[in-house]
């Protein structure tokens, strides 16, 4: 299906940055929208609404410092200000993605009722060239994976029922192809280089086709599971639980493509005290950067998987937390951080599991959002500085160092980074 790209790649506009002394204008009248300036930003954030503005402000500080308001811009090189944007999801190096509740370029005459789509309205945005693309559908950007040709993967955004493949080798003709279908939406998924697809729990989708596989092909006596890549992205793994009564036990597989698609065991690990079926949100999996394994969760316990050795090993220490959306939770490459209160954080060190106290009550700072970045050991925050009264942007390490690398006056709300 061909998706409308909004701005063509042979079109050369030279963009009009706004200042940040002002705030931007609402034309009444504006061109189409084309584009979001967002070349060389570093940071996207809202930031609190004022009299004059009914919805947050966008705005977003640049590599060389400045901060000024994040605008769509028109056909005519315009900035436009920007009033309605509900998620804004930093993509891979290439893309953001964005969602809003009505068509950008949607002009009700009055009168007429206001089209909604349900899971709103998605477009992509090129970080190089800032032109939108309309992707058609609402879709959630959260967990998007993107292979290694630069295809992204992502599930709708109403239901969480389909499983997306939006297609970007060419510019002037992005693809969104339905890739999957859940039987019980919301559904997890992982995707490897090579575009076989773990989804729905128990379902593979083979690159060369859209022939699809329960989990007990490749593990017998199994029905659920979860699956996780190597780290270069190319080999898939599936984890599950086989046997019955008190026999159970973990089983890792990994998936490889010949002639059909074949799997190989190589790690079990056995139970001795549970009882029952598993369900499919039992087992979770995550990367320990750190030690480059993958750590996998299963009735409260958490093995280790080593690559090297293809042995499981149970983790004596409490890592359910590592696993769960809690926004009390940080995980960064080398540690899990856990909020005890206001200013401390228990932290478990992915080097070795052991466990210590982190104090930030001494730094002058209220921490008012703390957020991490793939493959980074820093914990990342912003919040508020008392001594200068200005809102600030910077990194926390392990042993509770504190730098600022950003300030502004502006109160910052929630803050996105750029890669």
């Amino acid at each position: 299906m061909k998706l409308e790209y909004l701005l063509a790649a042979c079109t050369v506009i030279f963009l009009v940055s706004c200042s940040n002394d002002d705030e931007l204008p609402q034309l009444s009248q504006h061109g189409d929208i084309v584009g979001l300036n967002i070349k060389d930003a570093k940071y996207i954030y809202s930031s609190e609404t004022n009299a004059r503005s009914s919805s947050a402000q966008y705005r977003q500080i640049k590599k060389d410092g400045r901060d000024i308001e994040l605008s769509w811009i028109d056909n005519n090189g315009d900035t436009v200000k920007i009033n309605d944007l509900s998620k804004i999801w930093d993509i891979n190096k290439d893309y953001l993605m964005i969602n809003t509740s009505l068509d950008i370029n949607y002009r009700p005459l009055p009168g007429d009722p206001i089209e909604q789509r349900d899971g709103g309205y998605s477009y992509l945005i090129d970080k190089k060239t800032e032109a939108i693309y309309d992707l058609g559908i609402g879709l959630n950007g959260e967990n998007a994976i993107t292979d290694n040709k630069g295809n992204i993967y992502a599930t709708d955004n109403s239901m969480g029922s389909f499983l997306y493949k939006i297609h970007t080798q060419d510019v002037t003709n992005l693809r969104l192809e339905m890739y999957a279908r859940a039987s019980v939406p919301p559904a997890q998924f992982v995707v490897n280089n090579k575009g076989v697809c773990f989804y729905d729990y128990r379902y593979i989708r083979p690159s060369y086709g859209t022939q699809q596989f329960v989990i007990s092909n490749f593990i017998p006596q199994t029905e659920y599971g979860n699956a996780f890549v190597s780290h270069d992205n190319e080999d898939l793994y599936l984890t599950a639980v086989s046997g019955e009564d008190n026999s159970y036990k973990l089983v890792v597989s990994k998936l490889s493509e010949k002639r059909e698609l074949q799997s190989q065991i190589m790690a079990e690990a056995v139970f001795l005290d549970y009882w029952g079926r598993p369900q499919p949100n039992e087992i979770q999996v995550k990367w320990n950067e750190r030690r480059v394994t993958m750590l996998i969760n299963v009735y409260g316990r958490t093995y280790e998987y080593m690559f090297a050795t293809r042995t499981l090993t149970e983790i004596p220490v409490n890592l359910n937390g590592f696993f769960t959306k809690d926004y009390s939770i940080y995980v960064t490459a080398n540690a899990l951080y856990a909020r005890k209160s206001v200013n401390k954080l228990d932290i478990i060190a992915l080097e070795d599991y052991s466990i210590k106290e982190l104090d930030l009550s001494a730094k002058g700072i209220d921490f008012r959002s703390i957020y991490t970045m793939d493959g980074s050991d820093l914990l990342y925050f912003a919040g508020f500085q008392y001594s200068t009264s200005q809102s600030v942007i910077g990194t926390i390490d392990i042993d509770g160092n504190v730098e600022i690398t950003e300030s502004t006056s502006n109160p910052i709300t929630n803050i996105i980074q750029i890669n």
